[in-house]
């Protein structure tokens, strides 16, 4: 079974990549989602960490706390220290349930795939670009973020780009311009260049 590194910065599209991925078979993490519950099994720290204002009524006010992390690096990596471990031993566990289920591929859909350490998970890398003003309507439209909030998220996303070579692993870039025919055949094609079977009809 292949491991596939999916990454890319904020609203560069990996989701509609992942979502044909899927189609063809494959199993999708979306580590994102393990974030929310890395963030929910940690209320103890995240109150030890960033008092009060990151808990509402019991629950982690996840846009509060985005608001103090994403305008402080220092914050940001704090936070990080806290969810990223817990995350990384989930993708760990899902892997290892996928290769027994023999699942022809499974895909880590992670903006911080490097960051989190999960490239050594990886057997390909694929790298989703596209251009900034398109990410931040995306952005806007998914998320109601100001252009100020949005390049604060830019900012805090500065060690998200693309190489040719991840430990030692050539790293695939592609770029994302909304067709959605254009998507669906750059992964076909993506999965014939590694030796990808897939399931779906092309």
């Amino acid at each position: 079974m292949m491991v596939i590194g999916l990454t890319g910065r904020a609203c560069a599209g990996k989701d509609q990549y992942a979502e044909i991925f899927a189609s063809f078979g494959c199993q999708v993490v979306d580590v994102d989602s393990l974030g929310h519950d890395a963030l929910n099994e940690s209320k103890d720290a995240l109150w030890k960490a960033f008092g009060q204002s990151s808990i509402n009524s019991g629950e982690v006010d996840r846009k509060a706390l985005g608001t103090l992390v994403f305008s402080n690096p220092e914050k940001l990596r704090e936070l990080e220290s806290i969810t990223h471990p817990r995350m990384v031993e989930t993708c760990k566990r899902l892997i290892w349930e996928a290769r027994e289920e023999q699942k022809p591929a499974l895909i880590l859909n992670a903006a911080l795939l490097k960051r989190m350490g999960l490239e050594p998970l990886c057997d390909h890398i694929l790298f989703i670009k596209a251009p900034l003003l398109l990410r931040f309507f995306r952005c806007r439209g998914r998320e109601g973020l100001s252009f100020k909030r949005f390049l604060e998220r830019e900012r805090a996303q500065l060690d998200i780009v693309p190489k040719t070579n991840v430990q030692g692993l050539d790293v695939v870039v592609l770029g994302n311009h909304r067709s959605k025919k254009v998507i669906h055949r750059q992964v076909i094609t993506y999965c014939d260049t590694i030796g990808l079977r897939i399931s779906s009809q092309r």
